[in-house]
């Protein structure tokens, strides 16, 4: 399992679109319906942007790129890995 940081950011036009999106995704992980090995860990908008940074925990950073692509969010996105120091 990785650490991966996901930064979205999507036109004003795609917002409601975009928290549609993620809306479904935050009720995929509270019903325990993500794919083994898939977890949200957070979801946070940037006040007053057109962007949030989602925190997961995955088995890798290629099998979160594949389901962000089969979720095909309307926003641009870059996947990050990260580590937990704190």
């Amino acid at each position: 399992m990785v650490n991966l940081i996901i930064e979205h950011e999507w036109k004003e036009k795609h917002k409601d679109e975009a928290f549609k999106v993620v809306g479904s995704i935050i009720d995929m992980e509270k019903n325990k319906k993500l794919p083994e090995g898939f977890k949200l860990i957070s979801v946070q908008v940037l006040a007053n942007k057109d962007r949030a940074i989602c925190n997961w925990e995955a088995p890798s950073r290629d099998a979160l790129l594949s389901l962000v692509k089969q979720v095909n969010p309307p926003t641009k996105y870059e996947v990050y890995e990260a580590q937990k120091i704190f």
